[in-house]
């Protein structure tokens, strides 16, 4: 799950006298729908060798594909231990503002986690959650999705 604040609104809503509830909702999941464009892409092929967090790690590993019966290589989208990463991602709302973007993908935090992820992913280029917000930021996509909100519940041009 991945989470970020809008501040001051509740101030302005306040002063104004107006309740900006809808127009939060809709900011808020526009906003997720970008960041799950983001996040929700595959990137290129594996890199070769894997690189991995340490030598338990890669023990873990062929242990438990030995114990499913699966080949020691991995191969995504054909591989029965796959879960599909990249169109599992939703945005969803979340009480009366507030939208979260997640997956169902058990195993996401170690693939796109940025408190979580394997060198292995971060080496293959998968997007981390931080990176996402990061670049959002970077491309200037959530300030004007918020202003465009505001403005439409206040019937004004804020900006």
């Amino acid at each position: 799950m991945i989470e970020f604040t809008i501040t001051g609104v509740e101030a302005l809503a306040a002063r104004l006298g107006v309740d900006l509830t809808p127009a939060l909702k809709a900011a808020t999941f526009a906003v997720g729908e970008h960041l799950r464009g983001k996040i929700a892409k595959y990137p290129g092929a594996s890199r070769q060798p894997v690189q991995w967090s340490s030598p338990g790690q890669r023990l873990a590993y062929i242990i438990m594909r030995r114990r499913a019966g699966l080949p020691i290589k991995y191969t995504r989208n054909s591989d029965p231990m796959s879960q599909r990463l990249g169109p599992s991602w939703t945005t969803e709302h979340l009480g009366e503002t507030d939208a979260v973007v997640g997956t169902r993908v058990t195993y996401a935090r170690w693939v796109q986690s940025a408190a979580f992820q394997y060198p292995m992913h971060k080496a293959t280029g998968w997007v981390t959650d931080a990176e996402a917000i990061e670049q959002l930021k970077r491309d200037n996509v959530i300030e004007p999705i918020v202003r465009d909100a505001l403005e439409k519940a206040l019937n004004v041009g804020v900006g």
